[in-house]
């Protein structure tokens, strides 16, 4: 029987060059993923964003069909307006009897104002909503993609006014 000698011995395993391929393969693919995963968020929150401002021009388009068209030719710089138009369209009309008195709006979406660049905002346009992406100067009403502004209903109140900037 030949005992086995130690310039002969086989091992069995990865080199090296095997390990580092294996892993430089590795993190280009995770590059790649991480690259595409952030599109894909961005896609998203435009998306995302799209419909909050499509959901506040349908309540608006609602509200003026049953009650009176807001319009406003002032150019807002502080969100008030914004703030304003959206209370208004997730209020009651108690006067109404008959028709769609409200809300047009949902009433547990109570969103901050911003001015900042970095967030996606729905803004006031004189007469309905468009969306303003970040890397644009403007106020607005804050759209939170963690629905941190969602949950608790608005109390309006029975001394709510509601805007009346304008009726066509």
């Amino acid at each position: 029987m030949k005992t086995p000698d130690a310039t002969h011995r086989k091992f069995s395993g990865f080199s090296l060059v095997e390990v580092t391929i294996s892993i430089s393969i590795a993190g280009i693919m995770a590059a790649i993923a991480i690259a595409a995963f952030g599109n894909i968020t961005k896609g998203a929150k435009i998306s995302i964003a799209q419909n909050v401002v499509e959901s506040l021009n349908d309540a608006t388009k609602q509200f003026g069909h049953a009650q009176y068209k807001i319009v406003s030719t002032e150019e807002n710089t502080d969100s008030t307006d914004e703030i304003q138009i959206l209370r208004t369209l997730q209020w009651k009309d108690p006067s109404i009897e008959f028709g769609t008195p409200g809300p047009f709006m949902k009433t547990d979406w109570i969103p901050a104002a911003s001015n900042s660049t970095e967030d996606y905002r729905a803004v006031w346009a004189g007469s309905f909503w468009k969306l303003v992406q970040p890397g644009t100067s403007g106020a607005g009403l804050k759209i939170d993609f963690q629905a941190s502004d969602v949950g608790v209903q608005v109390d309006l109140g029975d001394d709510f006014e509601p805007v009346k900037f304008g009726v066509e």
